[in-house]
């Protein structure tokens, strides 16, 4: 006989069933929400039983529906054949449609949105005469835009289509599962089982109904509800569903548990504040605990700092596949294709996929170090510092590889020491094969199903000869890409043709969403469960952490096409309900708990849940009291170390002797100006930040293009009679367009145009102000000067470019380019009294930069001719900002350039000084110093 059973929040509803299927004896079967609450069960019935027996048969909803229904014949359709045939149904009888996503890969998110709604339909059993109903009432015009009003006008003849073309091709989706199941009779339920338990039902859906009723009324089915139906009106309405009266709810004896609410920070911080409450239980209470993750995204941060507490743990919540080193090289390879111009690549993009951790450790030379050693040689002749053929190249051809023999010779020799010697032929055939591997098979892959087949190959490759899959969640990603590869393999989609970036964009969209289950034993030890794995499951102790309220309860998406009117309107209450469901969930499994512990972020962003609030709000009710419930915060250990010095390097004699042959030049006596650790890093240990291979232009690149614009235009020789003539305009601004043109760094730039803009503004006002200026002609355009100087300690190199450097009559004038700021004082106020002692803090307060006086220096050392004058000029504004050389100011600061030489190779130590303190902040090697 059939019966719904009713229990109480806190009661264990597994221990429940156990008993009941114990007392009740007979072939029965045991139907729930997921797979875990069989484990559990089976557990359960062995340890009441104490000797083997023949387990029920376990189903969840979905695979007892498809038992039911009987779909053994059918194959289930694929998201992208399923889309490809909405598609093709639109485009052959909805082509208004289809305005503005004429491709496949355009209508590709309609589609998915399209079958959704299909689906939905089915799994309520919505009638055509209540579509019939919509179509009329979008005849007159719903208030949403005309294109959702076509196709709430043509839904049910799409559906039926689909439904039509699904049935011819022997398909099947689950929805139309769920409709076949409402029609299907329960003869075969007769022979196999005398009793079919539905554990915890909440939200069923119409179709669902239909079935469960049958079985009902065959006097088969127990129904165990776990709550209070008078509060919940989805029990209610089983309850009136199935022609029964709603009992008077006793509830049974309520169980206090010891709630507490604790605030951290962020994803870490929540996991460590759970780490220090979890380490409070003994060993064998881990096994009655429950740590819930509503959010997937949070869930490494709960895995990191749960694994240093203890190994006794399985997860069962869905990983983000994204996260994974796999997803992350596929998705760099399908990014590296996207940006491909013809067999160009774009270097950003395939350096990406060279460097990433897999590739690099690919044994393609039979030694990963090689692998290694040649992703990182051809990143740096990529670099912009790099000063080889390849240097900053945006895109670049593998010819362009293979033909550098500079970067060859640098991958053999290197090699050569790390594993053993390697002929340029060798390299050269080998990153042939990387390059065919990683980049050009794919380009080949014009439809799905030759994606599908590039895709298997390379994950078989990748397998071999990397260590992909001695990592378990690593194994589990290429085995879900495999999945999808085998899915893009059927129907006619699969042989279509498509653009390059359609065929990547649909796998894409198709991978983005993939979550791995971790491996791990479901009985044992701590449970790691999504908010959803945790149905139907009790525990005595259970932790949930995240709990904002926008991750619990979860908002669940709303159709993008189908207004949420029209969905209720056809009885398509899911997202109605969804906060009503997920009340019910957090409700049953904290009430059946001992211990509850619940943890949210304490931001500016986010709220804590509603669901924490209203625990509190009855506490504070029943009693009597504001203070019933306190929020804890994470306390971090005060930490009293003692406060690091800056560190200090010793002149060894070898140093010594490499700073007394060092060339100096302005920027290395600037650098020593501004801190002496800097020099140190820079200039004597070598160090410096990485260029990023296919960055986008910075100040810098600009820079260097005005410079190399104005050596072009302003070359050595050129007489400024020239500039009267009106041809010569017309030659400056042909040429800067031009230039501009050719270069990448520039010209590929998002916002290009508006550069050009201000560009062509600059260097006009620059050309205007050079008109004004008077001089007979250039004597020197960037020209490399080598020289010396003599100090008190000895003889030292000295070297310079100096970008200009007019002719007027016998005098000369030396002319540096700025185009960032130009300083407002090249030399400080009270200059003669700073300067009456040198040492190196007054010569900071002193003067700026030395750079222009050292050039004066050099220039007429080394050319004889005496210097006039010494000029900033400011391209921005084509203004002069000269360095004043009356009263000795010039002669002081060739004294202070020997002071500074003289202190750079003097002394034990290169040190940290307290005035320089100021630059830390900025300086980029703020962290080696310390």
């Amino acid at each position: 006989m059939s019966e719904i059973i009713n229990i109480s929040a806190s009661e264990n509803i597994i221990s429940f069933v156990a008993d009941y299927i114990v007392k009740s004896g007979g072939a029965c079967a045991v139907v729930s929400g997921g797979k875990r609450p069989s484990l559990f069960l089976k557990k359960a019935l062995f340890e009441k039983l104490g000797k083997p027996f023949l387990p029920p048969r376990f189903f969840t909803n979905e695979s007892f529906i498809e038992y039911f229904a009987a779909v053994g014949t059918y194959l289930k359709i694929s998201d992208i054949e399923a889309a490809y045939v909405i598609f093709e149904i639109t485009k052959r009888d909805f082509s208004p449609l289809l305005k503005g996503r004429k491709r496949f890969a355009q209508f590709l998110p309609w589609a998915f949105e399209i079958l959704s709604f299909i689906e939905q339909l089915d799994l309520e059993n919505v009638s055509e005469e209540r579509l019939k109903n919509i179509k009329a009432n979008a005849d007159i015009g719903y208030d949403v835009p005309e294109n959702i009003n076509e196709l709430l006008k043509n839904i049910f003849q799409i559906r039926n289509s689909f439904h039509k073309i699904c049935k011819d091709a022997n398909r099947i989706t689950k929805g139309m599962t769920y409709l076949k199941a409402a029609k299907a009779q329960t003869q075969n339920l007769k022979e196999h089982f005398d009793k079919i338990i539905l554990l915890a039902p909440f939200y069923l859906h119409k179709s669902e109904l239909e079935v469960y009723k049958k079985i009902y009324d065959l006097g088969k089915l127990t129904v165990v509800i776990q709550g209070d139906p008078s509060v919940y009106g989805e029990l209610s309405k089983i309850y009136e569903y199935f022609g029964e009266k709603i009992p008077v709810w006793r509830g049974g004896e309520k169980t206090e548990n010891d709630l507490q609410i604790f605030s951290a920070y962020d994803g870490q911080s929540q996991g460590l504040l759970l780490k220090n409450l979890l380490a409070d239980l003994k060993e064998e209470e881990l096994s009655k605990t429950a740590v819930i993750v509503p959010l997937a995204k949070e869930l490494p941060s709960i895995i990191s700092e749960i694994s240093s507490l203890t190994q006794n743990y399985n997860v069962s919540a869905g990983y983000p596949a994204s996260k994974t080193s796999v997803f992350a090289l596929i998705n760099s390879i399908i990014q590296a294709q996207l940006s491909r111009k013809g067999g160009r690549y774009y270097a950003k993009d395939a350096i990406a996929v060279l460097t990433n951790p897999l590739v690099k450790n690919m044994r393609f030379f039979a030694d990963a170090s090689v692998t290694r050693i040649a992703a990182h040689k051809i990143e740096r002749s990529l670099s912009l510092s790099s000063k080889t053929a390849l240097s900053g190249k945006i895109f670049f051809e593998f010819n362009e590889i293979y033909e550098n023999e500079e970067l060859i010779q640098d991958v053999c020799a290197s090699a050569s020491q790390a594993w053993k010697p390697l002929g340029k032929e060798r390299v050269i055939e080998t990153l042939k094969e990387i390059f065919n591997l990683l980049f050009c098979v794919w380009e080949k892959a014009d439809t799905l199903f030759l994606f599908s087949q590039t895709l298997e190959s390379f994950l078989r490759e990748l397998t071999s000869y990397s260590v992909a899959q001695s990592y378990p969640l690593n194994a589990q990603s290429a085995s879900a890409l495999l999945d999808a590869a085998k899915s893009l393999k059927s129907g006619e989609a699969s042989q279509m043709r498509f653009e390059k970036e359609d065929v990547l964009n649909i796998f894409k969209t198709l991978i983005s969403n993939i979550h791995l289950s971790l491996p791990g034993s479901p009985l044992k030890g701590l449970q790691v469960l999504g908010f959803l794995e945790a149905r139907n499951l009790s525990f005595e102790n259970v932790f949930i952490v995240s709990m904002t309220d926008s991750a619990l309860p979860a908002a669940k998406k709303e159709s993008p096409l189908i207004p949420k009117d029209i969905m209720f309107a056809l009885g398509i209450e899911m997202a109605k309900k969804e906060l009503e469901i997920q009340k019910y969930h957090f409700q049953r499994i904290t009430a059946g708990a001992k211990k509850v512990r619940l943890i949210y972020p304490q931001n500016s962003k986010e709220e804590r849940s509603r669901f924490i609030e209203k625990l509190i709000w009855q506490k504070q009710f029943s009693s009597n009291g504001i203070d019933a419930v306190k929020v804890k915060s994470l306390i971090t250990p005060e930490i009293n170390a003692k406060k690091e010095e800056k560190r200090k390097y010793k002149k060894t004699d070898e140093i010594k002797s490499f700073l007394k042959n060092l060339k100096y030049s302005n920027s290395k006596i600037d650098a020593y100006l501004r801190c002496g650790l800097e020099f140190y890093f820079r200039y004597v240990l070598g160090l410096d930040e990485a260029d990023v291979v296919g960055e986008e232009a910075s100040s810098a690149d600009i820079g260097i293009f005005i410079h190399n614009f104005l050596r072009t235009v302003f070359h050595r020789g050129f007489k400024r009679e020239e500039l009267k003539g009106a041809e010569f305009k017309k030659f400056y601004l042909q040429e800067l367009s031009g230039q501009f043109d050719g270069s990448f760094n520039l010209k590929l730039r998002e916002d290009a145009f508006l550069i050009k803009k201000v560009l062509d503004y600059r260097l006009e006002n620059f050309l205007e102000r050079e008109k004004e200026r008077e001089y007979d002609f250039i004597e020197v355009c960037e020209k490399k000067y080598l020289s010396e100087i003599e100090t008190q300690s000895g003889l030292y190199k000295l070297e310079c470019v100096i970008d200009r450097v007019d002719a007027v009559g016998k005098d000369r004038i030396i002319l540096d380019y700025k185009t960032g700021s130009v300083p407002e004082r090249l030399i400080k106020a009270r200059f003669e009294e700073i300067t009456s002692e040198l040492s190196r803090k007054n010569i900071k307060k002193a003067a700026e930069s030395l750079q222009l006086p050292l050039y004066k220096y050099i220039f007429e050392k080394e050319e004889k001719s005496f210097v006039s004058s010494c000029c900033l000029y400011d391209v921005k504004k084509g203004a002069l900002k000269e360095f004043p050389m009356q009263e000795g100011e010039y002669e002081k600061c060739v004294e202070m350039i020997k002071f500074i030489l003289d202190e750079i190779n003097g002394g034990d130590f290169f040190e940290f000084d307290a005035d320089d303190a100021p630059a830390c902040k900025t300086c980029k090697y703020f962290y080696l110093c310390r």
